[in-house]
């Protein structure tokens, strides 16, 4: 992590970036406002901007010899300490632009993992972070650290070279990956012990692009206080609180780390086991700062995300927030309206958003329900509290042959009561047995 300088002054910072097929010079524009808005989440200041017209990438420097020239005045001129571009580059490519530039080389990706590595609170989240900068770092080790690329004998060693510093420290650093994998791993053991303990519930996940507002939206929906900052991937942790103890099944809502274009695919793998909060959900709540405007993009890319981690048969509610912020007119509205069926339009800090919202989730929750009457045997009686626990009984009759339950079973208790799927009948067609 850069510090400020002695004077206290804040990093000065050059944005790079390369429009290329099939990207046009607008879309590098909004991807470069993106870059800017990540580098001031850590409190950098943009000074200058750089951009290049190519057909592909150079393989040597990326955004070519003759723009680095120029990109290298601009460096001395306003004393700029780190040039991130908006593209991942090979560890190659860092390490010849840092050689020409004689500054600091940041990628998208690394700009992100030091984000996330600033706004990590919880122990398994700085544990995750931890592990995809190790696996970034580990092929860039020659860059970083090119003054330990020296020979080093020792005693034990056989005759000869010796051993390179930069191949201990790989190896010290794949040790780290061994032993942070480890780590990951006892804490999915406890996370399975909490999702068995959920698993009776209607589970109900946040998502969509960062900075949306679902934080906000958590809050509003749960009275609840998760931290909330206009910043890019102020949250990281899933946090989990109960919409509706009440309500049958009980309802939770989790609120889950945002996502971005050309998120890193080490963080994506990192952050598997707080991803699979949104896995295993029933419901996903896709929040969309329908104000942005890009917010059609970022429908795109939340899209691909959970494509990415098998979460794209989950049932989906695109809720549309800042509506307020929007500008949108009520023919616009249709327009998504018919694009996006049985989509929402809030503003999370809107007086009966809070109402609207949760109407929604226990109408699908309903929905998903399915009216059976069952007949219990008397010698499984003790089942019967299971019924009233997880089911919503309408009425019960004792007959010679059995207890006759007619009740609604919520979808995440199906499978529960799986073992009295013979004895399951239509109301309608029992109805007409009596």
């Amino acid at each position: 992590m850069m510090n400020p300088n002695a004077s206290g002054d804040l990093p000065a910072v050059l944005l790079a970036a390369v429009t290329m097929p099939p990207h046009t010079a607008a879309q590098t524009a909004e991807s470069l406002s993106e870059l800017a808005d990540l580098a001031d989440t850590l409190g950098f200041t943009i000074v200058e901007q750089a951009v290049q017209t190519r057909s592909a990438p150079d393989p040597g420097t990326y955004i070519g010899g003759g723009k680095l020239e120029g990109m290298r005045q601009l460096v001395q001129q306003h004393d700029i300490e780190l040039v991130i571009f908006d593209h991942d580059l090979s560890p190659k490519q860092s390490q010849n632009i840092e050689r020409l530039l004689g500054c600091m080389i940041w990628d998208r990706t690394q700009l992100i993992l030091e984000i996330f590595a600033r706004h990590a609170r919880t122990a398994e989240a700085r544990v995750q972070v931890e592990l995809a900068r190790m696996q970034y770092m580990l092929p860039r080790l020659v860059g970083l650290w090119a003054h330990l690329d020296r020979e080093r004998g020792g005693i034990g060693t056989s005759r000869g070279m010796g051993e390179k510093q930069i191949q201990i420290d790989r190896r010290i650093v794949r040790a780290q990956i061994v032993h942070l994998k480890k780590k990951l791993e006892r804490i999915e053991t406890e996370r399975r012990t909490q999702r068995k303990q959920r698993s009776k519930c209607f589970q109900v996940a946040l998502v969509g692009y960062t900075n949306t507002g679902k934080s906000t939206l958590m809050n509003c929906l749960t009275n609840g206080s998760v931290h909330v900052a206009d910043k890019l991937f102020a949250t990281l942790d899933a946090t989990t609180r109960m919409l509706d103890g009440k309500f049958k099944p009980a309802i939770l809502l989790t609120d889950t780390v945002g996502f971005i274009k050309n998120l890193p695919h080490s963080l994506v793998a990192s952050f598997r086991s707080t991803l699979e909060n949104v896995c295993e959900a029933n419901l996903l709540l896709h929040v969309v700062d329908v104000s942005h405007p890009e917010y059609e993009t970022h429908i795109q890319t939340t899209a691909r995300v959970l494509d990415e981690i098998r979460a794209e048969t989950i049932p989906r509610l695109i809720i549309f927030n800042k509506i307020d912020l929007s500008g949108l007119d009520d023919f616009d509205k249709l327009l998504l309206e018919k694009k996006y069926p049985g989509c929402v339009f809030v503003s999370a800090l809107a007086e009966g958003t809070r109402h609207i919202l949760i109407e929604k989730i226990k109408t699908h929750v309903r929905d998903c329900c399915i009216s059976r009457t069952v007949r219990l045997p008397y010698s499984n009686c003790e089942a019967l509290a299971d019924f009233y626990a997880y089911s919503i009984v309408d009425t019960i009759d004792y007959r010679e042959d059995g207890i006759y339950i007619d009740c609604t079973i919520s979808p995440v208790m199906q499978r529960h009561f799986k073992g009295y799927l013979p004895n399951l009948q239509e109301k309608t067609h029992n109805a007409q047995a009596r």
